[in-house]
């Protein structure tokens, strides 16, 4: 972030009067905004793996959150569990590693998840309109049912989706797929289902000619492409596990080179940071040969063709609806 930009509200660009601020005085966003995305995400993963990193990520990011927003009091509350949790410290979990636990009824799956929606909501009111927090969130949870349902279908149990602010959503697997096909369809399934979501969107614009649903249908487009890089954890990695390894020494090229493009332009890429450093242990055992061998991964010869050619299509075809939304079509102040 660079110095002028640090001093101006990123929502209604008022001039802050001081530069330790934590949210701005007219229009209460927050001005760390950009950095608490980032702490939030690698604390919700660290809570996996090791409970006291998760504090300290969390501890963070109360340092730039104003004491009496209700961020703080979420995120206080996060660490009081977890400094009561019992001690654990995991290795990131092995394809195939997953125990299996009890599922919630579907009572509690629809208060956690409608729980955390609103929560997000009411969080990304203080960057985007509100309308723009909703149609944002809704977004988020058609990508989330496409996993959902695929999940449903190959019975494997998963926690719902749980909506974490300014990070998106997560699905946690409480069982291991039966082998990398079965995952692969998992992980595309959330993609292919966001893409429909990011078109009903399109449709509405040329059905109303209101601006707000072209802006949604890019950030549908945008958020579902993303998530199709070829690296763990995101989809992509999921669907490039069934392809063949070598796609991820693809997928981490991209990768650096948009953490290089994000130096070079001075923009925050602490994010994508995160994802590089989840992403190279598995890709590193992976390609020893350690990880591909096993029932895990003996799919066939079949399975990878066409798992490949569905992910090549549905990455053409967002790059082209992205692009075509990106030039050709009017976007409202909806972020």
């Amino acid at each position: 972030m660079t110095e002028t930009s640090a001093l101006v509200c990123s929502r209604c660009k008022l001039r802050l009067p001081f530069p330790d601020m934590l949210a701005c005085p007219r229009c209460g966003a927050l001005v760390h905004a950009s950095a608490l995305t980032q702490l939030s995400a690698e604390a919700k993963w660290q809570e996996q793996y090791d409970p006291a990193r998760a504090i300290a990520a969390w501890e963070k990011c109360l340092q730039l959150l104003p004491p009496d927003s209700k961020q703080y009091i979420t995120v206080q509350a996060e660490i009081d569990r977890l400094r009561v949790a019992p001690p654990m410290q995991l290795a990131a979990p092995e394809p195939g590693a997953l125990r299996v636990v009890r599922q919630e009824t579907l009572a509690v799956a629809i208060l956690k998840t409608g729980g955390s929606m609103l929560l997000s909501i009411l969080v990304y009111q203080f960057s985007f309109r509100w309308v723009g927090a909703l149609g944002f969130v809704l977004l988020i949870l058609v990508h989330e049912m496409g996993h959902v349902v695929a999940n449903m279908y190959y019975g494997l149990k998963a926690s719902p989706p749980i909506f974490i602010p300014y990070v998106g959503a997560v699905i946690n697997l409480r069982e291991s797929p039966q082998n990398a096909r079965v995952e692969a369809v998992v992980g595309i399934a959330g993609p292919i289902a966001g893409t429909l979501g990011s078109l009903v969107c399109l449709g509405l614009y040329f059905a109303t000619g209101k601006d707000i649903f072209v802006s949604l249908s890019w950030f549908g487009f945008f958020m579902n492409l993303f998530n199709l890089l070829p690296v763990p954890p995101l989809d992509g990695g999921r669907v490039a596990a069934a392809i063949s390894p070598w796609v991820w020494v693809l997928g981490l090229g991209g990768l650096g080179w948009m953490v290089y493009d994000d130096f070079r332009h001075q923009v925050e890429s602490s994010m994508l940071l995160i994802i590089l450093i989840i992403a190279l242990p598995r890709i590193i055992r992976t390609l020893k040969s350690k990880g591909r061998s096993g029932p895990y991964y003996a799919i066939g010869k079949t399975a990878p063709v066409v798992i490949g050619a569905a992910y090549l299509a549905l990455l053409a075809i967002l790059i082209g609806l992205r692009w075509y939304t990106e030039h050709h079509l009017p976007k409202t102040g909806l972020f």
